[in-house]
């Protein structure tokens, strides 16, 4: 199943560029200590498990061969009650991708959104030099403000929501739209992740840092009241063809990146 590339061939020593330098954005002398600059690129260390105040513990997205990657859950048609399903998650793993660009994870998201859309794949290369010729995109990836200018350049009409709620969510996949968000992807890729244990997402003044990650929001699986599940199509996961994520674990990501909210196409706007 499966926002970030894991290159199956890769050295497992690699580790992959990431979408800020913590350090910069730590240190209030920093001229990078601008948190609107954040791109969305290669998530640090989804494993949780490095010091986010030193970057150079930065742990690599390990081969699943070796280990290093849990396998998560994904949405089953035939395991669902139709009648407690909010979008159509099923036909959207049809056009899944696992993104192979470093940082790509928005060129990835945007890609499913316009296959799905308008009907048409684009190759990852053609929107990836689309996007750095436009400056949408560079090697640390892509800048939250900039995500939806592709479709945007391909015909399909973007809304873009900061502080975005539950309910405008659902309503965008409820009517046929697609959403794109911006998440921790710690958080969604380690099953039981300890949503508390984020200090540096709270600290005063630098609101929605940790989030690294854009991922394509697919529907709802309501089969289990007491368990309700986010479905996702997450370009930078193995197993985000449909990643099954719970609500609970996906507010917490979610809530890293200010709540961002990228509505595509569908019936009406976000805010009507």
């Amino acid at each position: 199943m499966s926002w970030e590339s894991y290159d199956p061939g890769a050295d497992p020593g690699f580790a992959p560029e990431t979408d800020m330098g913590l350090m910069d954005y730590m240190d209030p002398a920093s001229p990078n200590n601008v948190t609107d600059q954040t791109l969305l690129g290669d998530p640090m260390d989804p494993t949780g498990l490095a010091d986010p105040y030193d970057d150079t513990e930065m742990v690599p997205y390990a081969d699943p061969s070796l280990g290093g990657i849990p396998d998560l859950p994904n949405f089953d048609p035939a395991q669902s009650d139709p009648a407690a399903v909010v979008g159509s998650p099923g036909e959207a793993m049809g056009v899944w991708h696992q993104h192979t660009g470093e940082n790509a994870c928005a060129i990835g998201a945007q890609g499913m959104v316009l296959e799905y859309l308008t009907g048409q794949e684009f190759s990852e290369e053609q929107l990836t030099q689309e996007a750095a010729s436009m400056g949408w995109f560079n090697e640390s990836g892509t800048s939250p403000a900039d995500v939806g200018n592709l479709l945007e350049h391909h015909g399909v009409p973007v809304e873009h929501v900061d502080g975005a709620s539950l309910d405008q969510l659902e309503k965008v996949v409820a009517g046929g739209g697609a959403a794109i968000v911006g998440v921790d992807s710690s958080e969604i890729w380690t099953p039981g992740h300890d949503t508390a244990d984020d200090p540096v997402g709270d600290v005063p003044g630098i609101p929605g840092q940790d989030a690294d990650h854009a991922v394509w929001v697919t529907g709802f699986d309501n089969s289990d009241p007491g368990d309700p599940l986010v479905i996702l199509n997450d370009s930078g996961h193995p197993d985000g063809q449909g990643l099954a994520v719970p609500l609970d674990e996906f507010m917490g990501a979610w809530q890293d990146s200010g709540n961002l909210l990228v509505a595509a196409g569908g019936s009406g706007t976000v805010s009507a």
